[in-house]
């Protein structure tokens, strides 16, 4: 008995080695692990919606690792064969043999780990969590923050508004002629878009709290970061009222009698994105779950994330048309999905006719994003209400795509994602600025028709004002420094409940 559990035990350890050494890659092209706070958040917070993301991955790298493991087991039984030959213990060499191909794996997996993962990263960020004390007034918050309660916000005209966040779209797309950083251009129509409507260059530049989906979403449309404490964190509790504390976007245009709906096609219940609509007037919502409930999609027609942008633009007309038909001004907020990393999900109405590996397919889908939201924008020129709408049109953040699965030359190039405002109701004086998510804000309210006071609301800077932006007024060292900072100002955007719904 302790002769096989001294066989089983290496074997199953060099089993779990293997999968490490398969597993590391995966983890490094799939996910934005240099990220350490959206890892965390991540962690901590609701992921539902990933299972048949997570088992797909998981299939993939179980699939490497038994190959894997068959060669070693081979190698391992025919030399203990030809030692048996030669009167040495079959037993013997076996458990050898699987003790050397142990430590062999355990080598390879502490390179790929030193190599491949930021654990120092890791290690200070916990370190930080677990040490962190009491929060303190924050000086930056006191001075920066313009709460929007505490300013007059007037609308000389309330124009509807299309607001579509292009997942990990950047400007660096675009060929060197066009102020990108390849030599063929991926997305041409948004290209047209970005010369010949208002767009503000050479893009936004990604902050602290401001890296992943949900966090440019609280940036964008409330002007803060996302910067959970550390008692959150480290306990890890998912929030139920998501910044309760804050007024965004959504809660300023629910006041101004605005129609909203969000749509979005993966599951709303990742990374707490039901809970920020919740508490923040969005009444209307939908995600992956909703449209299968109300069978506006069927499961061959979804892939890891969800819902399709080909068919999720489809939703999205269906929607805009029913609030057009009310006799009131309304937002229609869009996410989409099928440029996330690692390699997008190519729509089969763009897929070339030849193979291609999978490692070339994220070019084909970044073309392809860009030739459905002109098809999209086409379908609203036609509109009766397009003249009295603005359609803003934006990157939720930089790309967390490796470099290679781009075409990009540079690894450490600087990345911005990209904007432009159609019909918006004013106009830049000029359009190079440098800014951050934080700033559209304002940017987006006044481009339907808002007045903001010097332009400033939470931490953002209209872009049509002059005045400069934090990061133009700070840099971006000091000001991450200063957004890193726990603060009674910041805890109290988490634990007031005066926005709840």
């Amino acid at each position: 008995m302790k002769q096989k559990f001294a066989i089983v035990l290496p074997a199953l350890f060099l089993l779990l080695e293997l999968f490490c050494i398969e597993g590391i890659p995966v983890l490094k092209r799939t996910f934005p692990l240099e990220n350490t706070e959206a890892v965390f958040f991540t962690l901590t917070q609701n992921i539902s919606g990933t299972r048949d993301f997570a088992i797909g991955l998981l299939c993939d790298a179980l699939t490497k690792t038994f190959a894997w493991y068959s060669i070693c087991a081979a190698i391992i039984f025919i030399v203990s064969l030809i030692l048996r030959k030669r009167k040495i213990s079959f037993q013997k060499s076996i458990k050898t043999l699987l003790g050397i191909a142990c430590l062999i794996s355990l080598v390879l997996l502490g390179h790929k780990v030193y190599t491949q993962l930021p654990i120092f990263d890791y290690y200070v960020a916990w370190k930080n969590i677990l040490s962190e004390g009491a929060p303190e007034h924050s000086e930056f918050y006191q001075k920066e923050y313009i709460n929007p309660d505490s300013v007059e916000i007037k609308f000389n005209e309330k124009r509807n508004l299309i607001l579509i966040f292009l997942e990990s779209m950047e400007y660096n797309f675009q060929d060197f002629a066009n102020g990108g950083n390849l030599d063929k251009n991926l997305i041409p129509e948004i290209t047209d878009y970005i010369k010949d409507e208002q767009s503000f260059i050479p893009g936004g530049t990604q902050i602290w709290g401001t890296g992943w989906t949900i966090a440019d979403a609280v940036a964008k449309t409330c002007g803060i970061p996302l910067t959970f404490p550390p008692s959150i964190q480290a306990k890890f509790e998912p929030m139920k009222n998501f910044l309760p504390g804050a007024i965004c976007l959504t809660d300023i245009l629910n006041k101004e009698g605005y129609n909203i709906v969000f749509s979005k096609g993966a599951n709303l219940k990742f990374s707490g994105t039901d809970d920020f609509l919740n508490t923040h007037s969005v009444k209307n919502s939908y995600g992956l779950l909703q449209y299968m409930k109300h069978e506006k999609v069927k499961k061959d027609t979804i892939y890891f994330w969800g819902v399709r942008d080909s068919i999720h633009y489809e939703l999205a007309k269906e929607h805009i048309t029913r609030l057009a038909k009310e006799n009131k001004p309304w937002a229609t907020w869009l996410i989409t999905v099928d440029t996330h990393t690692p390699y997008g999900f190519l729509d089969e109405k763009c897929a070339p006719k030849e193979k291609f590996e999978e490692k070339d397919q994220y070019p084909l889908v970044l073309s392809c994003a860009s030739k459905m939201l002109d098809d999209f924008i086409q379908w609203a020129k036609k509109q009766p209400w397009y003249d009295s709408t603005t359609i803003a049109v934006m990157g939720d953040h930089a790309t967390m795509a490796a470099p290679e699965t781009i075409g990009f030359k540079e690894k450490n190039m600087a990345h911005y994602w990209l904007n432009f405002f159609i019909n918006s109701s004013k106009k830049a004086n000029g359009s190079k600025r440098t800014f951050t998510s934080l700033d559209f804000f304002p940017t987006i309210l006044e481009s339907i028709g808002a007045e903001i006071p010097n332009g400033a609301l939470g931490l953002g800077r209209s872009l049509y004002f002059p005045e400069p932006t934090l990061i133009e007024r700070y840099g971006i060292d000091s000001l991450n420094r200063a957004l890193k900072k726990r603060s009674i100002e910041y805890d109290y955007f988490m634990y007031s409940t005066k926005n709840v719904q």
